[in-house]
């Protein structure tokens, strides 16, 4: 295997792992906005609860959170198709493959 193409598969893993971590984050952020639907629906006016204020400054933060995961993988994904475009500019890659932003679990 030449070393150009060791590289451009390296290059293209890393970069594939990248969106794979990015779409593993926004799951974490999604659970973390139900737990927040869970702790805003006790509304019992115990003490301890989230103030209207703190709970829509949440919602906010999560809203923005979503957000930059989502921009960061188009970011991720869009390097993932020029990789792949140069490996067969190159000759280095037979078929175009495309970057699913939902990878399939093997748990």
């Amino acid at each position: 295997m030449s070393d150009t193409r060791l590289y451009y598969e390296q290059l293209r893993g890393r970069a594939r792992q990248l969106v794979n971590r990015l779409d593993d984050a926004m799951d974490g952020v999604l659970a973390i906005d139900r737990a927040v639907d869970d702790v805003l629906r006790a509304d019992m006016d115990n003490p301890g609860e989230l103030s209207t204020t703190d709970s829509e400054d949440l919602r906010q933060l999560l809203d923005t959170a979503r957000f930059s995961l989502r921009s960061a993988e188009r970011i991720a994904v869009a390097h993932v198709s020029d990789v792949e475009a140069a490996m067969r500019r190159l000759g280095l890659a037979g078929e175009k493959t495309t970057v699913s932003a939902v990878p399939v679990n093997s748990n």
